[in-house]
């Protein structure tokens, strides 16, 4: 075991690399046991019922943007959301 410390992190790009090139293992005095972890999901997964050929127009649409069809689904939502 080593007495090496988890440093603070200023930005995830930072904590990216640190653990890119090193072993949570060295680390192994500098943890904390814990009981409980609580993930919690930003955005919601819904579906919705579609005809076949809107489904097909949304995907062409998403293709000629650039863009995820559902990212694209997403984006209208939300200015509507914004505009009611």
């Amino acid at each position: 075991m080593t007495n090496k410390t988890i440093p603070n992190f200023g930005t995830f790009q930072e904590a990216r690399d640190f653990w890119n090139n090193n072993s949570l293992a060295d680390f192994e005095n500098d943890l904390e046991e814990t009981k409980e972890v609580k993930f919690t999901r930003k955005k919601l997964i819904i579906s919705i019922d579609l005809e076949k050929e809107d489904e097909k127009r949304l995907r062409l649409i998403a293709k000629q943007k650039g863009v995820k069809y559902s990212d694209l689904i997403a984006s209208w939502v939300k200015e509507r959301l914004n505009n009611d």
